[in-house]
């Protein structure tokens, strides 16, 4: 009885291996490999039986001679084995290839979300760029997150590979200090389970737009219209509400589709 998914590893987990598919009787791959059998078991017999035939039956054999003799068969036999193995490759089971969602989770946190939970996906790197615009660095995201999960919502946060450097850039913490996730914990005022450093040479972009894909209940927090992905994601990036921007205004913070239940002020 299949039971309905709960988490997000339900949905993207691989759950069983897949076989290759049998190919069909073809004659002549049959006579090849069924000659390339016999000629390499024939040769075997040979290695093994010419030692056994020089002591007993011709023992007044050159010694030289009988060994080029053996060595001889031993190389034809590596020959034809080698050549058989070449046209008849193992088969090998295959498995599905693990989403990138769950590949690249370091932390190991992104399989267990569930399903029915509502959960804010934020775009880490961009609102730590804006919040450094406004000269609240790390202090923005940290206040919204944490105002969020006041509210009952999960947080998951996405970083740019390139984070730690940004960090190091505006001042953050020492070139020399050693990156880590809790850093990125102790400035941001993050939970380890709620970071997700997307590996380098990507952006995280399509990661916050698969995790909203894959979660029902979920909304990014992110000032990108994110337009390069429109064709790509269109049951994603329908309607008004899959995307909160930040404002500041007067002092204060705010989600735009969206009203906190307490005011994000600072001075």
């Amino acid at each position: 009885m299949k039971h309905e998914p709960i988490t997000l590893g339900d949905i993207l987990e691989p759950i069983e291996t897949i076989e290759p598919k049998k190919p069909r009787f073809n004659f002549g791959v049959w006579l090849r490999n069924t000659v390339y059998t016999l000629l390499s078991s024939f040769l075997l017999t040979a290695i093994f039986a010419l030692p056994i035939w020089w002591i007993f039956m011709r023992p007044d054999m050159d010694r030289n001679t009988m060994l080029i003799l053996l060595a001889a068969l031993i190389v034809l036999w590596f020959v034809v084995y080698s050549r058989h193995r070449a046209f008849s490759p193992r088969k090998k089971a295959t498995h599905p290839k693990l989403h990138s969602l769950l590949a690249n989770d370091r932390q190991g946190f992104m399989r267990d979300l569930r399903l029915d939970a509502k959960t804010v996906i934020f775009d880490g790197s961009n609102i730590y760029h804006f919040g450094h615009d406004n000269e609240l660095d790390a202090q923005l995201l940290g206040a919204i997150a944490h105002q969020l999960r006041a509210e009952g919502y999960r947080i998951v946060c996405f970083f740019d590979a390139n984070i730690f450097y940004r960090l190091v850039e505006h001042g953050a913490f020492p070139s020399d200090q050693r990156h880590s996730m809790a850093m990125l914990d102790d400035i941001f005022g993050l939970r380890l389970d709620e970071i997700y450093v997307v590996p380098k040479g990507v952006q995280a972009d399509k990661y916050v737009l698969n995790s909203l894909k894959y979660l029902p209940i979920s909304f990014a927090v992110t000032n990108d219209q994110y337009r390069d992905y429109a064709k790509s994601y269109p049951t994603v990036m329908k309607g008004s509400q899959w995307r909160k921007g930040v404002v500041i205004s007067k002092g204060e913070i705010k989600l735009q589709q969206h009203r906190f239940q307490s005011p994000i002020r600072f001075s």
